[in-house]
């Protein structure tokens, strides 16, 4: 497997959602008081700066204060950013997998892992088909047209989605 950690990149405009906002986000779905002992799945946060490493370094004291545990205790490493390399195409937008004729579409319209990873349109699907969030269906169901997906697929799509209203 060699010597690396999966991970995501995230890329954001902090004039919409600060680093600390994901921060928080990170810490409501995350559990820092259990270690993964393999570096392939290692518990971490990584920066890129001073100001990033400041605050994710005040999360991590946040988180274990809330959790009643000495921030020692934490196993989430703060780490910086050295290299990111993308998975393989078919490791990306993992809930789509389930929806394959989407998935289809998107691979041949994306055709390289790195186009399919940033394209904001595979995230959105792949954020509302996928994740156990909460989810705004009215939303999601006015972007739907904004895709560029096939009729067909944006018809069945709109019709899963209203059943869920």
């Amino acid at each position: 497997m060699g010597d690396h950690t999966e991970a995501i990149s995230i890329d954001f405009d902090p004039e919409v959602i600060s680093y600390s906002d994901l921060l928080d986000h990170f810490w409501q779905a995350h559990r820092c008081d259990r270690n993964n002992t393999s570096r392939q799945y290692m518990n971490a946060v990584f920066y890129q700066n001073d100001d990033q490493l400041q605050a994710a370094t005040a999360s991590l004291q946040a988180q274990a204060k809330l959790l009643g545990i000495d921030p020692s205790k934490v196993k989430t490493h703060i780490l910086p950013v050295l290299e990111f390399t993308y998975a393989e195409g078919y490791h990306q937008k993992y809930y789509l997998t389930r929806h394959s004729e989407i998935r289809d579409f998107l691979s041949e319209t994306y055709p390289d892992a790195k186009s399919l990873a940033d394209s904001t349109v595979a995230t959105r699907l792949n954020a509302y088909l996928g994740t156990g969030m909460e989810k705004d269906w009215k939303a999601f169901l006015a972007e739907i047209p904004s895709y560029g997906l096939p009729e067909d697929t944006q018809q069945r799509l709109t019709k899963a989605v209203e059943q869920k209203l």
